[in-house]
Formats: structure tokens, C-alpha cells, sequence
């Protein structure tokens, strides 16, 4: 076995924390095992005037250090994966990663612009500009007139410091590298950690949805490539790398090269999965001015014939408007709780879960179900810090990278969430079913209550095949109903699919 390793790497602090990651887990696996560091700048590191879409598409971050592999300076290096070009070339290959970070950009705004109608924000990705365009007019509890983007060079620490010296209001990140730097232990990088807390001060911040923001392919994945003919390092790397995250890396830079790779792409590609299935986001534009908008699931298990039997009138409901079981009963105690709440994460499933009248006080953070949730809070002046983007709380659970908080879920009274503390801001009353529901062959449920409400009326619904969202609605009613129900990505993925079978 290999006593001695040469591991190198860019010498910014994220790419540092990113070696000694690599490092620790090569040690860990093999106590005998030195590893030498090796840390040197590129030309996207040495070059921080010219915008990263007017430089060179291939490999101005690891070309350099390609070039040492091969000279045999080093033996392994350890590259953020996103910034590899998506045509291999000879000599080198990737034979690992470890477990992937977050996929997603964070958004940070200066608190001093919260109320302005016309934002400037900091941002290197044409991505990001083409995707955040579109969506944070709708997000932000702002009345926006107009957003620009302008490009910013460097690493963390220096675009954080031109954000707080500078005019601009905002900037966005890939939120990997801040839990990377917020994680790391060590004294070398204190000053990082820092900085990023004392400019959080005074900014307020927000995780990017990937169904509206997909990342950049690989966002968040480490790449460990090492020369071809080095079997036996070969033979350690892949004894320490995640194997599911390497699949679905490749998937995503498979996706960018189907449309011409490289990134000065207009082109988010993200692939996530999950226990029950996968979720592929495509969004952006081609170099051709084509908009690009997909977002599928793919489910491990499908039910055998699940459309079978399905007509035009035999299936329910046919908007969202009809799934009404209940009348919505506002809990008034619960107002005076809300407004003294300080320093606790908020999670809020439905919109009206929070009554209009009601302001959060701002050191606390908010997380929405999904996409509807957030917009209609951000139309009510509500900074909504991110979301589950519909694929459920335990899918995409809600956190704050800067603090351990208290969460509280904002939800009727009978709610049983175990994982939760429950504020009732309101109550479930029964209304009288129409009896011609029992007649329908296909249902989809918006939650775990309308279905329990239903076949406790009607107990032959049971014996329908049933759908729901990617979340714990999904796992309750497969438990009451197993072998019958079947996930999709929302209501109307299963509208279109229904519509297409009756």
C-alpha cells in the first residue's frame, strides 16, 4: 500500500477546507497513510479582473493543477467539481467524491435595502442571473421594479467584503462553500468564519429553491482525480467515496453537455434523490435563446397499472378548489404567541396558517412548504428564509446554517407532527362530503387529514388507487392504503398524467 500521498489543491481557504476533508477521510481509513499538502493558485485565481463568462470555458481553476498530476508533482487532486469542463481529456480521470454538500445558492441582502424597489446584486453565473431574474421579484417582500446583476471575482471572503464596502445590495453563493467554512474547526480559518458571521449582522439571507434555481451541475460535490495509471491510489479513492453522489454528479454535467457544457451556460441542472424516487430539474438557456423550464419525478416503484380504468368523470378532484373537507376555524390565542415569538424557526405548511394581520418579528426564520406558500408571505411583507419546495419536510427539511434554533410548525390542532412542536393557529371542522366522491377510481390528496376524513365517511374509497406529493401525506396514506398509492411530483404533474389516461 502507498505510504505517502501528494495531495494538492487551490490555496483559497474553502479549497484548503476541501483537501483537508479529503485528507481526513484518507487518514481515517488508512492510519499509516501520510499525506502531504500542496496548495498553489490557477489562472482563474491569479486573473480576478476579467469576468468568468469573458474567460476561457475550459478549466481556468483546475487546468493548472491538472498539468502537476501529470508531471507527477502531485498524485491527487481535489477540485470544487462544478468548475471541471464536461469533455474529460487524457492522462487524468475522477475516480471519486465524497458525500455531496448542499446543491443550493444562498442569497444574502443588505438589511439596509429590505425595502427598496430596485436591487443591485453580486453574482458571477450567468445562471444565477438568468434563473434569480425570474424568481426573486416573486420572492422578496420587496415592491421590485428592478433587479440587475453585476459580476463579482474572488474568493468568499473578498466578495463578502466588496458586498459590505460596496453599493451593491446583494450577493449570491453556492451555500456549500458557507457551511464548508461555517464547519470547519481549525484555527487557520478562523478569520473566515468570522467574517461571515459579523457581516450576517447586517444582512439578511435566503436558501434558492432548486425547482426555480437549479444549481450548477456538480454544485457542492468535491472531484478526486487522480493520474490513469495509478491503480492502486485508484483502489483508495473509491474505497472512500460516495458512490450514490458520484452517479448523480455525473447525470447532472451529462444533462449540461447534452447542451453544449461549460460554465458560461445559462443552464441549471440539478438531480436529487430520495427514498421513494428521483427529481430532475433542467431551467435556463441555450446559447440559441431557447428557454428551458422541466422538472420530472421519477419514482423507484410505480404501482402496476395505476392509470387503469380511469375515465373523464372518475377522478378527484379535478382542481384544487373541490378537495374542501374542512372549515377553517382561526385559533385567536395563538395571534399574541406569533407576535412575541423571537429567535425560533417558523415552519409554515400552508399560507393562511398565519393569519394576514400577523408580523413575525425579524430574528426569526421562516420556512414555507413550497413555492405557494413563500409567494403569497413575500406579497404580505414576510422574509421567507427558504422552503421545502414541495417535496416534503423530511425530503427537504428546514434549518438555519448560521444557529441551531427551536422550530415551531404553524398548524391546525389535530396535527400530530412527532417531529415538531405544533402551534394551533386554527381548527378543522367537518363539513358534509358530497356522496358522489365515492364514485371516483383515482384520487390525489393534498394531505393525511382529507384522506382519513374521507374514508371515515366513505370507507369503499380505500379500495380506489390514490396519489399525493412527495412528502409524509405520501407515507401516511401508504401505510392505510399500501400497494395503492403513488407519488408525484404535485397535484398538477397528476392532472396531466390522469388527463392523459382517461
Amino acid at each position: 500500500m502507498l505510504k505517502t500521498i501528494k495531495l494538492i489543491s487551490r490555496k483559497s481557504d474553502l479549497a484548503k477546507i476541501q483537501a483537508h476533508l479529503v485528507s481526513t477521510e484518507l487518514k481515517h481509513k488508512f492510519p499509516d497513510l501520510e499525506v502531504e499538502l500542496i496548495f498553489k493558485s490557477t489562472l482563474g485565481d491569479n486573473d480576478l479582473t476579467t469576468p468568468l463568462n469573458k474567460m476561457p470555458d475550459i478549466g481556468v481553476f483546475t487546468s493548472d493543477i491538472k498539468k502537476d498530476l501529470i508531471s507527477g508533482r502531485g498524485d491527487l487532486a481535489v477540485h470544487s467539481w462544478k468548475d471541471l469542463p464536461v469533455d474529460t481529456e487524457p492522462g487524468t480521470f475522477i475516480c471519486g467524491t465524497l458525500q455531496r454538500a448542499d446543491m443550493r445558492d444562498m442569497l444574502f441582502l443588505k438589511k439596509s435595502s429590505r425595502h427598496k424597489t430596485d436591487l443591485e446584486i453580486l453574482s458571477s453565473s450567468p445562471r444565477r442571473e438568468k434563473n434569480l431574474s425570474d424568481f426573486l421579484p416573486n420572492a422578496l417582500p420587496n415592491e421590485l421594479t428592478d433587479i440587475s446583476f453585476h459580476d463579482v471575482r474572488g474568493n468568499i471572503q473578498t466578495r463578502f467584503t466588496k458586498l459590505m464596502n460596496g453599493k451593491q445590495d446583494g450577493l449570491v453563493v453556492a451555500k456549500a462553500a458557507i457551511d464548508r467554512i461555517l464547519k470547519s474547526q481549525t484555527d487557520e480559518f478562523k478569520v473566515g468564519r468570522e467574517l461571515l458571521r459579523e457581516a450576517l449582522k447586517t444582512l439578511n439571507w435566503m436558501v434558492m429553491p432548486l425547482s426555480v434555481n437549479p444549481c450548477a451541475a456538480a454544485q457542492g460535490a468535491l472531484a478526486l482525480e487522480i493520474r490513469t495509471e495509478d491503480t492502486e491510489l485508484r483502489s483508495m479513492i473509491e474505497s472512500i467515496s460516495d458512490s450514490s453522489a458520484f452517479k448523480l454528479v455525473e447525470e447532472e454535467r451529462l444533462i449540461l453537455k447534452s447542451y453544449g457544457g461549460g460554465c458560461h451556460q445559462k443552464i441549471g441542472a440539478s438531480v436529487e434523490s430520495f427514498e421513494i424516487g428521483q427529481v430532475k430539474t433542467v431551467k435556463g438557456e441555450t446559447e440559441d435563446g431557447e428557454e428551458i423550464d422541466e422538472r420530472v419525478f421519477e419514482p423507484k416503484e410505480e404501482v402496476k397499472d395505476f392509470f387503469e380504468g380511469v375515465k373523464n368523470n372518475s377522478y378527484f378532484p379535478k382542481n384544487t378548489g373541490e378537495q374542501i373537507f374542512f372549515k377553517r376555524e382561526p385559533v385567536l390565542e395563538s395571534d399574541s404567541v406569533l407576535r412575541n415569538l423571537k429567535n425560533t424557526g417558523v415552519y409554515i405548511s400552508r399560507s393562511n396558517a398565519l393569519g394576514n394581520k400577523i408580523s413575525l418579528d425579524d430574528s426569526n426564520c421562516v420556512w414555507a412548504s413550497g413555492l405557494g406558500t413563500w409567494k403569497t408571505l413575500a406579497k404580505r411583507k414576510v422574509w421567507v428564509n427558504g422552503c421545502s419546495d414541495s417535496l416534503g419536510e423530511r425530503n427537504s427539511p428546514e434549518e438555519n446554517p448560521f444557529e441551531d434554533m427551536n422550530w415551531l410548525k404553524l398548524s391546525h390542532a389535530n396535527n400530530k407532527d412527532e417531529t415538531k412542536k405544533i402551534l394551533a393557529t386554527y381548527n378543522l371542522n367537518p363539513i358534509d362530503l358530497d356522496p358522489k366522491i365515492k364514485e371516483n377510481t383515482h384520487f390525489y390528496w393534498m394531505s393525511s387529514t382529507a384522506f382519513e376524513r374521507a374514508i371515515s365517511v366513505y370507507p369503499e374509497i380505500l379500495k380506489a388507487k390514490h396519489a399525493t406529493g412527495l412528502g409524509k401525506t405520501f407515507e401516511k396514506i401508504q401505510s392505510l392504503a399500501p400497494n395503492k398509492v403513488m407519488p408525484f411530483l404535485n397535484y398538477e404533474d397528476w392532472l396531466t398524467q390522469i388527463e392523459k389516461h382517461s
